[in-house]
């Protein structure tokens, strides 16, 4: 078990190592992240000890309107596949990111842990691979969902 201290430098020497990782592999590109235009979604990286995701979290704070966006989403669940593929998961509630209830749209790699530095190249891999999907999903996507989301107030 690490300490408070140990934890953070941890995961702070695993984002200065993703940062790294993407220039050496001369990845060379601006997230989306948090930029989503899209009320109470993001694009997230993340990771803790059993699992690392990429993924859309819609965190609405009323469960009845992220539900809502949730079933914006899925209604181009088949173009997402065919686009993305079909690891792409789709879960109205999960609770897998810090026991916080959300709908995900997510990728995962499961069995690496954020404290173990011999996961953190594959984690990386994983994050430069599937970010850019769900990026391009966004960005094909997203006027469509705003415009349908702002039918639905």
């Amino acid at each position: 078990m690490y300490t408070k201290e140990e934890a953070k430098e941890l995961r702070l020497n695993f984002w200065n190592g993703f940062k790294q990782y993407c220039r050496r592999h001369h990845v060379y590109r601006k997230w989306v992240l948090t930029g989503v235009k899209i009320k109470s979604v993001q694009l997230k990286f993340y990771v803790d000890t059993r699992k690392a995701l990429v993924l859309f979290q819609i965190d609405h704070k009323n469960d009845l309107r992220r539900f809502e966006v949730y079933e914006c989403f899925l209604s181009y669940q088949n173009l997402f596949w065919q686009e993305a593929g079909e690891d792409l998961r789709w879960e109205e509630e999960y609770g897998g990111i810090e026991g916080q209830e959300v709908s995900a749209i997510y990728f995962e790699l499961p069995g690496v842990n954020l404290y173990n530095p011999a996961d953190w190249e594959g984690i990386y891999a994983f994050f430069v691979d599937k970010m850019p999907r769900l990026e391009d999903l966004y960005f094909e996507y997203r006027d469509l969902i705003n415009a349908r989301l702002k039918d639905q107030e």
